[in-house]
């Protein structure tokens, strides 16, 4: 055999395995696939964000004056009522400055009396009479102020609220001003402190309804509202801190516990909604979906995901799209020959 039939016959048998390959690239099965429109609604998109409970009002306690503590009346976690004693000091040496507060008090009550009748009588001067009056009103102001240091060396609850935490204990020696007991007021509800990005800010307002949920209870969902909204950013974060409100409920909830939030700004966009089963995976915020071509082909689409909500997915439609394939689509890919069954 010489070398032209060696070449002859190669070049018949790849025509033959061309021709071969064509005719099952024509007769590949198309497979069936159905078609949904691509909705447009008027959403509002929700923010997610997580942050740290605490009570609406939080108070770090002190003595007005120093000295040994006599004794914290009461523990860490332990709701107390307004007016209770929280912790005292030893009174001994303050309560001796208000008895002299109080004898030098009554001297200069009784001079003023006397130089008041003498002058009348004219027995004293004018002036005399005003040194006494301004020496009794020294020691007026000298008397309230001991009072006042007596009144403040105990800690009494400013409201119905929980003691938080304690710093000291008794026969500790502390200066005026030194925290000794974390106060959280009940009277208010709980408020979620958590901070949102310049993007996320410029879409809530006051009043916007909330969902918290937190690891202690996984299977409550607590309501809550946006209460407050700073004004600018944190320096360390960057990030814009605002308030959620929680509605009363009858739960057991301690400061610092973690909540995750979800918030529903009243403030809607237009964005296009298609049924989670016509999504072919998604990573973070973008997924795929598939479309078909006019020569009945499937087309991989990128979409941008906006959020997933029950049984939908709602996602900025940058490409116009209209029609998505919806049922089917687990058996495709790019460009695998379709026949739409609606």
């Amino acid at each position: 055999m010489n070398l032209r039939t060696v070449f002859l016959t190669s070049f018949v048998f790849i025509l033959l395995a061309c021709s071969a390959e064509e005719k099952d690239a024509d007769t590949l099965t198309k497979i069936p696939v159905k078609l949904t429109p691509v909705e447009q609604e008027e959403v509002s998109v929700p923010i997610f964000t997580s942050g740290i409970l605490s009570a609406r009002d939080e108070l770090l306690l002190s003595f007005k004056t120093g000295g040994v503590i006599k004794n914290i009346a009461v523990n860490e976690g332990q709701h107390v009522k307004k007016g209770q004693l929280l912790a005292q000091l030893d009174l001994a040496e303050i309560s001796s400055y208000k008895k002299q507060a109080q004898a030098a008090f009554e001297k200069a009550r009784r001079d003023l009396e006397r130089l008041e009748n003498l002058y009348s009588e004219n027995v004293a001067t004018l002036e005399q009479k005003q040194n006494a009056a301004s020496a009794f009103d020294v020691a007026k102001a000298n008397l309230e102020v001991a009072a006042f240091n007596e009144k403040h060396s105990m800690i009494i609850a400013p409201a119905n609220g929980k003691v938080l935490k304690t710093f000291m204990d008794a026969s500790e020696l502390v200066s005026p001003g030194t925290p000794i007991i974390a106060f959280g007021s009940t009277d208010k509800a709980f408020i979620l402190k958590a901070g949102l990005t310049d993007r996320d800010i410029v879409r809530i307002q006051k009043g916007d309804p909330a969902e918290i949920k937190f690891d202690a209870y996984p299977n409550e969902i607590f309501k809550a509202k946006v209460a407050q909204i700073s004004g600018t950013a944190s320096p360390g974060s960057g990030t814009y801190e605002i308030e959620l409100q929680l509605e009363e409920n009858r739960l057991n909830l301690f400061s610092g516990f973690i909540g995750k939030a979800t918030i529903h700004p009243q403030v809607k966009q237009r964005l296009s909604m298609i049924p989670i089963n016509a999504l072919n995976g998604a990573d973070e915020n973008s997924g795929f979906v598939y479309t078909v071509s006019e020569n009945n082909l499937a087309h991989k689409q990128q979409i941008r995901i906006a959020f997933i909500m029950d049984d939908k997915v709602a996602f900025y439609n940058d490409s116009g799209l209209t029609n998505i394939i919806n049922e089917g689509n687990a058996y495709l890919f790019e460009k695998s020959p379709v026949e739409i069954t609606n």
